[in-house]
């Protein structure tokens, strides 16, 4: 009897190869957006090459996001020898918010992209392309890796160090956009070259208005639980095998 041969889909569809193309698709983003920022202006990479390079590494939360990720995905390559060396739970927790950072990257992009559009910039196809392989291809893919073939407990939803590791990569980010507003040089905070803060409520917490800022910054660690919930309960219904459930859900099964 003939062995039947895997559909094509299906082939691309198991673990290594989303790895491999998701990895290529987030390089392959990243060197464009890269490219398509240093057209804006006159050629701002040959006259500045590091303040360049460092103000793109930082302004945006996609090219943040896609460089943990491509880092993330060469570990989960390499194997669990690699992954070994970091506690299972712990593993999980780094694959659940970055997760919650990939469905962000598209929330905001989609959300910006009337005001993007609206302001006074030449975007050809070039921009198109990359922009929107990166937001609706890139990360959607990213995601579908964590929903078929990350495993966790339910209960992790809930635990209250979830909350609080989820504002981890949101408080870097904002210090780190904190530093770049405080030791670039004017020059370079123009409306002709990077903004001082592309997320403006940022500006809140260099005012001193830090009650508003501490309003801002946990609502949307809030949002970010409401969007954890959201991808779980996608895993739930599409891929209920990689959510686990307690323990004593487990006996109380296996009894009946």
């Amino acid at each position: 009897m003939k062995s039947r041969r895997k559909p094509f889909l299906s082939k691309i569809s198991e673990k290594k190869p989303v790895l491999i193309i998701s990895t290529l698709l987030h390089a392959f983003c990243l060197i464009y957006s890269l490219i398509f920022n240093n057209r804006l202006g006159n050629n701002k990479f040959s006259q500045a090459p590091f303040n360049f390079f460092w103000e793109w590494l930082t302004v945006f939360w996609c090219v943040w996001n896609s460089i943990l990720m491509i880092i993330y995905n060469l570990i989960e390559l390499r194997g669990d020898h690699i992954k070994g060396k970091i506690t299972k739970k712990r593993w999980e927790m780094i694959s659940l918010i970055l997760a919650v950072g990939n469905l962000l990257s598209m929330v905001i992009f989609t959300t910006y992209l009337p005001k993007q559009l609206s302001e006074n910039i030449h975007r050809g196809p070039f921009w198109w392309i990359y922009s929107l392989t990166w937001h609706y291809i890139t990360f959607p893919l990213s995601l579908f890796y964590f929903c078929k073939f990350v495993q966790m407990e339910e209960k992790v939803v809930y635990q209250k160090k979830t909350f609080l590791l989820l504002a981890l990569q949101p408080f870097i980010f904002f210090m780190v956009n904190l530093f770049r507003a405080a030791t670039a040089e004017r020059i370079y905070l123009t409306k002709r070259g990077w903004k001082k803060f592309m997320v403006p409520q940022f500006g809140w917490a260099e005012k001193g208005e830090v009650f508003k800022f501490f309003l801002f910054f946990w609502s949307g660690i809030l949002f970010l639980w409401l969007l954890l919930l959201l991808l779980i309960k996608i895993k739930q219904f599409r891929f209920p095998y990689t959510v686990l459930k307690q323990e004593k859900e487990k006996e109380e099964i296996i009894r009946n």
